[in-house]
């Protein structure tokens, strides 16, 4: 498990943002937008980055890159050798440390009208997390303290009654038991084998099915919400972005 958890945040940080999850939350878990844009071109694109915007953030786009490939090399599908725990910790600290010199170098950049459009699209992707308790995660996982941070101001602005929590619990752990069937279905449920890799045409079917199923979730929650609550809602999350924009084309 340890491992699994492990190599799910290193993936995170490297812009992999699965949605055939094997986490509950989905593609929440871990989500740092601010991480995912200098390699991110949609993100790019949807914030109104400029040319000079993507000179200064290349060298940590290229910082990126480089632990990307050195993590590979030591736990990839063709990695030489076991899994090393010791080896495991440094990797996680050096990817902790630079994840903060990363979200540094985006922040010193952007202008506020960018923040408040990246951290819109970042309270999308938390998805159906962001009305979890930010202090109880689900299977012994920890939520980022960036996703944290969302989820505590979305409860504070909100003020979900205890009916609205159990509706959209009802509706989130519905997308869960109906995306687990779609994986299962497509053949890619559960743990696959070292070396591993699903077919492509089926990673990306499985994932459509289950974004249609998230979008038609989404419509029932905010129908849930009184009219002050969808108002304020609206300018938590601005204009819906397309989550799937944020997933790497799988390789064939």
């Amino acid at each position: 498990m340890r491992m699994i958890r492990c190599v799910l945040a290193v993936s995170l940080f490297a812009g992999v943002v699965p949605a055939v999850p094997a986490q509950p939350a989905g593609i929440a878990f871990g989500n740092d937008m601010n991480v995912l844009l200098p390699t991110n071109a949609a993100l790019q694109a949807e914030i109104k980055l400029t040319a000079e915007q993507k000179g200064k953030l290349k060298p940590a786009a290229d910082k990126q890159a480089a632990f990307n490939k050195e993590f590979t090399d030591a736990f990839g599908p063709n990695a030489a050798g076991g899994f090393s725990p010791d080896k495991f910790d440094e990797m996680r600290e050096k990817q902790a440390k630079l994840a903060e010199e990363v979200k540094k170098a985006v922040d010193d950049v952007l202008t506020a009208d960018q923040r408040k459009r990246l951290k819109q699209i970042a309270i999308q992707a938390i998805d159906f997390t962001v009305f979890n308790d930010p202090d109880v995660a689900p299977g012994g996982f920890e939520y980022p303290e960036s996703q944290k941070g969302a989820m505590k101001e979305i409860g504070a602005a909100l003020k979900l009654s205890d009916e609205q929590k159990k509706t959209v619990k009802d509706i989130a752990d519905g997308v869960r038991k109906e995306s687990r069937k779609i994986r299962e279905d497509a053949g890619l449920g559960g743990l696959v084998p070292a070396g591993t890799v699903p077919d492509p045409e089926k990673v990306v079917a499985a994932n459509e099915k289950i974004d249609e199923v998230r979008k038609e979730a989404w419509v029932k929650v905010v129908a849930a919400l009184d009219e002050t609550q969808k108002k304020t809602w609206k300018g938590l999350v601005g204009e819906p972005f397309d989550l799937a924009k944020l997933r790497p084309t799988p390789k064939k």
